[in-house]
């Protein structure tokens, strides 16, 4: 026998047992499927066997753990079902609000009707309940083996990995490579909706922890989904689909021009709005939103000196400069003062002065004092001149309540966000949130010496917030700025790897560091001294020529 801890509690079972039998005590406290689970805090499928005294606790979708199991099995779930349609691959894309845009890699254009057979084929394969088994051989094999089938993404790939084993996963008759625990079922996939688009692609909806309905309808995002097509046609025009094209390229040191043309495309992309914002006469307030770590400092930064070429007198204001004093604000629903909700800014105020300077008049902006938790008022007062614009950036800047007394005419909505990282292959992303977490890991430790475990621990808490309060804003946008970088990847390993590794064993937020650090598994580190010290990334690694903290 064994003792098993879970929460509070301590039972006895026999030794041999699986985290599946041991759930089964469990899963009246969770409301949906228990999908995984950790052994003394180390995630492990459903299917692992007891064999000691130890601690375990068990996740469903609502948790970070769960909601990204779930992910990937979802993912090899609809590969399957295009091999057994179609006998041709798929390539997961891109994350597009709610959706993920996936295309089916085959000469002929598919139909609605091809996509209705590969939805009921993944219903079949979840009926059947079958297993999905992790297997260990040998990186060669691998290699040889995803090369003899054709599977080139996941040969190359696996070339960057120094392990000299790998754990394939099993489903009937397919093997594949996923950076991450698997559901050890089909039967635990049994909730997700295909919707088909056009030129064989299709987006796959499916519950995550920031959405749990079971109401999965297509929610257009046409505006999210143009911008993100542009950047991937950008990255096929560079060369580098794939993190292996990266790598290549770093590992003979030929990388100085991937940065040179990806500066230079995003440099001519800011351009190209300035160009639009100059055009427009009426256009006088700029207003930017997007999520953290999005790179908006500098981009605000270089927007403004671009709008200097211009002959254009830009004027930056911080929409956090308006908080209400501590004292003064509303409370939230756990009775502390209100921090992140619209209720926390004096849009009242707000509003007025914005129109003042609108009208010519000359106004005193307020500055917030984060120590006091109290506005001050700036000592020098501003006005607008015929060739000015103001660049207003903060959380709530798309929301109309920020803006209700100024005229639609005079407000440009600029969206920032990194939307199209590298993918590591056909079957796996690295999404955007894990681009702009790494970037945030990277600042807060160099700025402020914060620890990549308390980084991890409060991103749980600001990805609620931004889902709640930033993307449901996106569609909004009069212009989306995709601020990812196809080298970025390579050099954000060789600062937030290190990092990483310092988050212990024994640390809540473990699983997710080591999740992190799998997916760097395959990525070249670069060093940083071609960047240049007026791109984004500067923001984060430090070096840049825009901000006083460089």
């Amino acid at each position: 026998m064994i003792k098993i801890k879970y929460k509070d509690e301590v039972i006895e079972r026999e030794k041999n047992i699986s985290l599946e039998e041991v759930a089964s005590n469990f899963k009246d406290r969770y409301k949906f499927d228990i999908i995984a689970a950790t052994i003394d805090n180390k995630i492990s499928s459903l299917d692992e066997k007891l064999v000691r005294d130890c601690s375990v606790d068990f996740y469903d979708i609502t948790s970070m753990i769960g909601s990204g199991v779930y992910e990937r099995g979802i993912y090899f779930l609809f590969s399957k079902a295009v091999s057994d349609v179609l006998s041709c691959d798929v390539k997961i894309k891109y994350l597009v609000g709610k959706s993920t845009l996936c295309e089916v890699l085959i000469n002929n254009l598919i139909s609605e009707v091809t996509v209705e057979k590969i939805k009921i084929r993944m219903k079949e394969l979840v009926e059947k309940k079958l297993p999905i088994t992790k297997l260990l051989v040998s990186r060669i094999e691998a290699m040889e083996y995803f090369h003899n089938i054709n599977r080139l993404d996941k040969a190359d790939s696996l070339k960057y990995i120094s392990n000299s084993s790998v754990s394939l996963y099993k489903l009937d008759d397919m093997l594949d490579y996923y950076y991450g625990v698997l559901p050890n079922n089909t039967k635990l996939l049994n909730t997700f909706n295909l919707k088909y688009l056009n030129e064989n692609k299709i987006m796959i909806m499916f519950p995550t922890q920031f959405n749990l309905s079971n109401n999965l309808k297509y929610e257009k995002k046409e505006n999210e989904l143009q911008n993100i097509l542009i950047g991937d046609n950008y990255l096929k025009n560079i060369g580098i689909n794939t993190v292996a094209n990266l790598n290549k390229m770093i590992s003979v040191g030929n990388y100085g021009d991937v940065i040179r043309l990806s500066e230079a495309l995003q440099n001519n992309r800011l351009f190209e709005i300035v160009d639009r914002i100059t055009k427009n006469k009426d256009l006088k307030v700029i207003l930017i939103n997007g999520p953290s770590s999005s790179g908006k400092k500098i981009v605000s930064k270089k927007l403004s000196l671009f709008l200097r070429s211009r002959n254009i007198n830009p004027i930056n204001i911080s929409i956090n400069d308006f908080y209400i004093n501590i004292e003064d604000r509303v409370l939230d629903e756990n009775g502390n003062p209100e921090e992140e909700e619209i209720e926390a800014i004096d849009t009242s105020q707000f509003n007025r002065k914005i129109s003042d300077l609108l009208n010519g008049k000359q106004v005193k902006l307020p500055k917030f004092n984060f120590e006091t938790k109290r506005q001050e008022l700036r000592e020098d007062a501003i006005i607008m001149d015929k060739n000015s614009v103001l660049v207003i950036e903060g959380t709530h800047a798309f929301n109309e309540q920020l803006t209700e007394m100024i005229p639609n005419k005079n407000k440009y909505k600029l969206f920032i966000c990194p939307l199209t990282p590298l993918a590591l292959d056909n079957h796996n992303l690295f999404k955007t949130s894990d681009i702009r977490l790494l970037r945030e890991i990277i600042i807060n430790n160099r700025l402020f010496k914060i620890s990549a475990s308390e980084t991890l621990k409060e991103w749980e808490k600001l990805r609620m917030v931004e889902e709640k309060l930033i993307f449901p804003y996106i569609e909004d946008a009069d212009e989306i700025f995709n601020t990812s970088l196809a080298y970025e990847l390579g050099v954000l390993k060789t600062y937030a790897e290190p990092l990483l590794f310092s988050v212990s064993e024994e640390d809540p937020n473990y699983n997710e560091a080591i999740r992190l650090i799998n997916l760097f598994r395959i990525i070249l580190g670069m060093p940083s001294e071609l960047v240049p010290n007026d791109s984004l990334i500067r923001e984060f690694i430090g070096g840049n020529c825009f901000c006083q903290n460089k």
